[in-house]
């Protein structure tokens, strides 16, 4: 699977489409339909300080080349050019740049507005570091706004240096700060491009979860957003070990950090000038220090910390704020998550499952289950009758158990939400369950463009359905309507689950019995 050739010129100079935003004009370009706006400064910020508004400037200012992202240490996965193609752009930690798709540049169009919340939690990740994340499919697809934006994450956006001075209160909610001045600037300028700034959805994928739900516990927020969509995530807290507080953990990092660099209280005010590999070197020394501490299998998130005021609390240990109770909510995860034979597992062979006999299926079952292992394997039978039986043991239950327990948390302010399992069966390796990502193309109708995700006359019906509901959702805060199969709301006491699969279908409590299974088999 490749891509077409390119059959039409995407980029005129000299007659670039015009966005008059509050504070000048901005320059985009024009790809058939669509407009196309890369790189549109959002913010300004100083290292470790909260972002402030962007100026007036005059003349117009090109959109035309994605902006910075913010830098991180990767590691390029081998097998991400047929599954999960990646972009590496350049980095530098002024990355507050965002990007827009659209149809039209019309004020009066007041299309709905999809933020997409980058994955990658608050370590890594950006707007367009995944092919699949291009939002021109989508935005052509729905007819709606589509916008991606870069935030600081890791060391830049969570530091806690509160201990060294006033100055320093809000270094860890850098990254909040970002996100939170990136919706403003939503708010006061979407129209500009045909969006509408009060029904603006919020959508996001693993990381991305995490942020929504920090965004949904953020007071600051309320008003900035209307709809959510989440895939995949949100459902662990950070492991905090008894004795310690949250807080107290962050400013022992960021204090094992100023010390790694020689600095001190008066000195502080040099590590705004330290050059970000040695900054991010003396955290992970930071880091690799306090696990003597706290053990070996500790590991910092760089999220923000729950304050009180700032952020109200975690939405695992407190529940969902009652403000939130009107934002309609899809959520869901999919099949196999990390557990996917998409990397194979030296306990079950070569990880091309479809290959193994009866006998292989039922000894590694065995193997991983002990004696329930054919109570599970029959249950699962009746659960999933048209999938290979090995499938059980890639079947991630844990995530889905976690994101049925955010559903119980909106239900219990009387939330709408609807939820979701996405299911379909790769052909790549010759057979592989869906796999953490997986589900993302489909979102923004970008399947044709993924090589292990493609496969004509059945990827391409299924991405039209679940883009229609995202669509649907961003439009009627409900994701029934059109191709999509009428899909009921969660209630309490029943669990609808939409199937997204080469046949979509909504399924009633139909695996509780099956996680209990697992659950009771993996003590």
């Amino acid at each position: 699977m490749f891509c077409d050739k390119l059959t039409e010129k995407a980029i005129v100079l000299s007659d670039n489409p015009l966005a008059k935003t509050k504070n000048g004009n901005i320059a985009g370009i024009k790809k058939s339909s669509t407009y196309i706006f890369r790189g549109i400064k959002y913010a300004n910020a100083e290292r470790f300080h909260m972002p402030s508004k962007v100026g007036p400037w005059e003349n117009s200012k090109p959109a035309v080349l994605y902006g910075y992202v913010c830098p991180e240490r990767t590691t390029p996965i081998g097998y991400d050019a047929q599954v999960c193609p990646h972009y590496y752009m350049p980095q530098d930690e002024n990355c507050q740049y965002l990007n827009i798709w659209t149809q039209s540049l019309d004020r009066n169009e007041k299309k709905p507005v999809m933020v997409w919340m980058h994955g990658g939690g608050w370590n890594s990740g950006s707007s367009v570091e995944q092919y699949a994340y291009d939002g021109e499919e989508l935005s052509k697809f729905g007819n709606v706004v589509v916008v991606s934006f870069n935030h600081r994450h890791n060391v830049l956006g969570n530091l806690d240096l509160s201990e060294y001075g006033e100055e320093y209160a809000k270094s860890s909610y850098c990254a909040m700060g970002d996100i939170i001045e990136c919706l403003r600037w939503i708010k006061e300028n979407i129209s500009c491009f045909g969006g509408n700034p009060e029904n603006v959805m919020l959508f996001g994928q693993s990381g991305g979860v995490a942020k929504i739900l920090y965004i949904m516990q953020c007071p600051e927020c309320d008003g900035l957003y209307h709809k959510v969509a989440i895939d995949s995530g949100g459902i662990k807290e950070q492991i905090i070990p008894e004795g310690y507080t949250k807080k107290q953990i962050a400013q022992k990092l960021a204090r094992l950090t100023v010390e790694k660099l020689g600095l001190s209280k008066q000195t502080i005010k040099k590590i705004e000038e330290i050059p970000y590999w040695d900054l991010v070197e003396a955290a992970n020394q930071a880091e690799e220090k306090l696990k003597e501490e706290l053990g070996r299998d500790f590991s910092w998130r760089w999220e923000p910390i729950e304050d009180g005021e700032f952020i109200i609390g975690s939405t695992l240990k407190n529940g969902f704020r009652k403000e939130t109770s009107k934002i309609p909510m899809i959520i869901g995860n999919v099949f196999g998550e990390a557990n996917s034979n998409l990397i194979p597992n030296n306990k079950l062979g070569d990880g091309y499952k479809n290959h193994w006999s009866d006998l292989q299926i039922q000894t590694f079952c065995k193997e991983k289950w002990g004696n329930e292992y054919e109570t599970i394997l029959e249950e699962f039978k009746k659960v999933y009758p048209d999938n290979n039986p090995a499938d059980v043991l890639f079947m991630d239950y844990k995530e889905r158990d976690g994101q049925l327990n955010l559903v119980k948390k909106r239900l219990e302010i009387g939330g709408d939400v609807w939820n979701w399992l996405f299911k379909k069966e790769s052909d790549f390796n010759g057979g592989t369950v869906a796999w953490h990502c997986s589900e993302i193309p489909f979102v923004f109708h970008n399947v044709s463009f993924i090589e292990a995700s493609f496969e004509p006359g059945i990827s391409d019906q299924l991405e039209d359905i679940m883009c229609q509901a995202w669509v649907n959702m961003a439009y009627s805060g409900n994701p029934n309507g059109g191709c999509v199969p009428e899909w009921n709301k969660m209630q309490k006491d029943n669990i609808y689950t939409m199937i997204f699969d080469e046949k979509c279908k909504v399924e009633k409590n139909h695996d509780i019995k099956l996680r209990e299974l697992l659950k009771k088999a993996d003590k």
